[in-house]
């Protein structure tokens, strides 16, 4: 990396002060810990720390350059080199296109979905990496996806890279937009719209219009690809509009038959049904869910002129990161981690999946609350457990948190155990746990649900 003082000062709309006419640096950071030898500080406020207190510590640590705010900028050590702007979120996120656009090669997909994006974003890494080589795909670290992150992300960004695959998330109205300007994509996928973070965005159709602008900042002659059979395409084409949109699922332009499976694989067949193309994929995923997930990634990769059969063999090598579908075996049982993520649209697909192929006697579904909900959240924890109870009618079923709880009282079902918390479910697990069966995590992620799960590796 090597961006002028200058261009950067015209790329965010900033002015310079005490810098020589032709600096440069080569590194970015808003942290300022971290040894940063001829880099720019972008000194962020935040909810607990303000980064314009810590200016001294990164030019201790080596910046060449402070991006600082002008309503802060009495907190600038005298005669420290400087770029004032007037919000340094809006900077970061300014540079980090400049900077992206540096690479005129480059292709850029973004991502958003109330679930499955991050599995998605990882199926298209996979697919990237199959056609192109590993070292030429960039893809979101963890769940870097928010208004820091998505710049962090793109700030990564090297000349080896010929695909940069970019998460973004939001449970505000408004937060989507700023991420669609910074990436300006050449695809975008919406992989869900669910019933996920309610308390903000209201109502499945404010979900559908805040996710939706991710579609508004697409190149001219980008790709939008969308769900097939979700109910608010109407809004996410609108807003896709003049761009392509291509359909992805059962019955997709680009569609998927799922085969069936087990715990550790399945198997499921993509059909371009525009030019006839197909391919079997076996792969080391599971679940119809995560199969139409794949049928999204692979309608972005053949609009990329990708093959369908490499699209294929990209998928057989994806896996899932952190607390997704994670398995292990504890007291003489398979569990399954997937306590990362959920909300009542993922429940109830990893609920279906889980009925593919467990002994229903044997298996426990230990399921704790939902956040973010909104003003339905009791009867979509009470939906939950109905539906577990319909699909497991033999198992015990572990409630876990005062939203399921809550919820288990009202059902007065003696198949239902609760707990007020994963402290106290994990005190208690180890006797509800059945020889050679399964124990099933999922949570949205506050619920802390992994604590659940025995410390014995």
């Amino acid at each position: 990396m090597r961006l002028s003082f200058s261009d950067l000062a015209e790329a965010v709309g900033g002015t310079l002060r005490n810098v020589p006419e032709d600096g440069f640096v080569t590194c970015v950071s808003t942290d300022s810990r971290k040894e940063i030898p001829g880099g720019l500080f972008f000194a962020i406020p935040g909810e607990k720390f303000d980064g314009h207190d810590f200016l001294e510590g990164a030019l201790k640590n080596g910046a060449a350059l402070l991006c600082i705010e002008g309503n802060s900028l009495q907190k600038l050590p005298e005669n420290a080199p400087a770029l004032i702007v007037k919000s340094t979120i809006k900077a970061y996120q300014d540079a980090a296109k400049f900077y992206k656009n540096s690479f005129p090669g480059l292709k850029v997909i973004a991502l958003s979905g109330s679930s499955g994006k991050t599995s998605t974003k990882e199926m298209l890494r996979a697919v990237f990496a199959e056609a192109y080589g590993e070292e030429h795909v960039l893809a979101t670290e963890g769940n870097t996806n928010n208004q820091i992150g998505v710049p962090y992300n793109l700030f990564r960004l090297n000349e080896n890279h010929k695909i940069a695959v970019i998460e973004t998330g939001t449970n505000h109205f408004g937060e989507i937009q700023p991420l669609a300007r910074t990436i300006e994509p050449d695809a975008a996928v919406i992989v869900s719209i669910g019933r996920c973070h309610l308390e903000n965005l209201l109502s499945l159709e404010g979900v559908a219009a805040e996710k939706s602008d991710l579609f508004r900042s697409l190149k001219p002659g980008g790709v939008a690809v969308i769900p097939a059979d979700c109910p608010q395409n109407p809004i996410l084409i609108k807003a896709a509009n003049p761009c392509q949109v291509i359909t992805a699922g059962e019955e997709g332009e680009l569609s998927v038959i799922y085969l069936g499976g087990d715990l550790e694989s399945s198997s499921f067949l993509l059909k371009d049904n525009r030019t006839g193309e197909a391919a079997k994929v076996d792969w080391y995923l599971s679940g119809a869910h995560q199969a139409n997930n794949a049928a999204l990634a692979a309608a972005v990769a053949v609009s990329f002129g990708i093959p369908l059969k490499t699209v294929a063999r990209g998928l057989e090598n994806c896996s899932l990161p952190g607390l997704r579908m994670k398995k292990t075996n504890h007291l003489g049982a398979t569990w399954i981690n997937d306590a990362y993520n959920a909300n009542p649209d993922s429940m109830r697909a990893t609920l279906t999946w889980l009925s593919e192929f467990a002994f229903p006697e044997k298996v426990v579904p230990v399921l704790g609350d939902m956040l973010e909900t909104g003003e339905n959240v009791h009867l979509v924890h009470k939906e939950i457990l109905e539906y577990a109870l319909e699909l497991f009618p033999l198992a015990k079923i572990i409630a876990v948190g005062p939203l399921m709880t809550k919820a288990a009282e009202e059902l007065k079902s003696e198949q239902i155990i609760s707990y007020p918390d994963s402290d106290t479910c994990a005190a208690n697990i180890a006797k509800h746990v059945i020889p050679d069966g399964i124990v099933f995590l999922k949570a949205s992620r506050g619920t802390r649900l992994e604590k659940v799960e025995p410390n014995d590796l």
